[in-house]
């Protein structure tokens, strides 16, 4: 079974989500999968009903949350929400791992529009996921695992939805080739400050052989260097963590597989990666996982 919440618009005539913003957040349940994907079936349900299936996949206790980043169809997106729960229930996270979907368009040559519509989307992370799981008895503990442009629609939601419920906040904040402006998470910046008194602790993992990323940042973004590329300027806020994931890759990725597509989505398939993350969920000392290495640097190393 796989469990998201979606603000994508759902065709009703031919039962399908379309990659337009929709006006209302939908729940969804697969039920049925063939084929690796290739077909799936499922419910659109009440609120109610999705959140007491989110606690019946081990939701009383922890909740991940996966939003995905750009050029992301929802398959893709069921697609590594899979890879996801499989990679940190391994390392022994028992919790329930859900999805919030949001418009991608799903193609490369879309990005303003993506970026457009995760802006527009974002406080619906909030509004209509994180805080009715919070509202859940027993109160699980939520974190959440943002990949690209995907941390853009993390800072917006949390920056855009205040304290009018009262005051909230999750555990875990992890970021993986994020697609966001490395000044944003400088100590005093906006984004750190938002990821501060919203979270724990938050965590970005990085990498400079990112391509994609080198590529968003030197032509599409105006040469601001993203914070999934190059990490977070200093100084750095106190609970907020770089690990530094360059020999990670080298080590783990063959030649012939890093191609610039894959230099942005490989963390979905390395095994180090999700056992760092399930140690993270559990709250381990950021220094002495052994997952880690010191380096040169103020920041981590992930070498597993």
């Amino acid at each position: 079974m796989a469990l998201f919440f979606s603000r994508r618009t759902y065709n009703a005539q031919k039962k399908k989500f379309t990659d337009n913003p929709a006006a209302l957040t939908r729940y969804v349940s697969i039920t049925e999968e063939r084929g690796n994907g290739a077909v799936r079936k499922g419910d659109i349900l009440p609120k109610a009903d999705w959140l007491k299936l989110v606690q019946q996949a081990g939701g009383t206790k922890d909740i991940l949350i996966y939003v995905h980043g750009f050029n992301t169809s929802q398959k893709d997106m069921l697609d590594r929400l899979g890879k996801i729960e499989t990679g940190v229930k391994a390392h022994g996270f028992q919790g329930a791992v859900i999805a919030y979907d949001w418009p991608s368009d799903g193609t490369v040559l879309a990005y303003n529009a993506d970026r457009s519509d995760a802006k527009k989307t974002a406080p619906h992370l909030v509004e209509d996921g994180i805080l009715p799981l919070l509202a859940l008895t027993p109160r699980p503990k939520i974190h959440l695992i943002a990949h690209s442009m995907g941390g853009l629609v993390v800072l917006r939601g949390f920056s855009d939805f205040g304290d009018s419920v009262g005051h909230w906040g999750i555990d875990q904040v992890m970021f993986c080739s994020a697609d966001i402006d490395a000044t944003w998470l400088e100590k005093g910046a906006w984004g750190g400050l938002v990821l501060d008194e919203r979270s724990k602790r938050f965590t970005n993992y990085y990498s400079g052989r990112d391509r994609v990323l080198a590529l968003a940042g030197g032509l599409i973004n105006g040469g601001r260097e993203r914070a999934g590329h190059v990490g977070m300027p200093s100084p750095v806020t106190k609970g907020h963590w770089d690990i530094y994931c360059n020999e990670q890759y080298k080590k783990h990725v063959p030649d012939a597989q890093q191609t610039m597509v894959y230099s942005h989505r490989w963390w979905f398939d390395n095994d180090g990666f999700y056992k760092d993350l399930a140690l993270t969920m559990a709250g381990k000392d950021a220094k002495t996982m052994p997952t880690r290495r010191p380096t040169n640097q103020a920041d981590l190393a992930l070498l597993t």
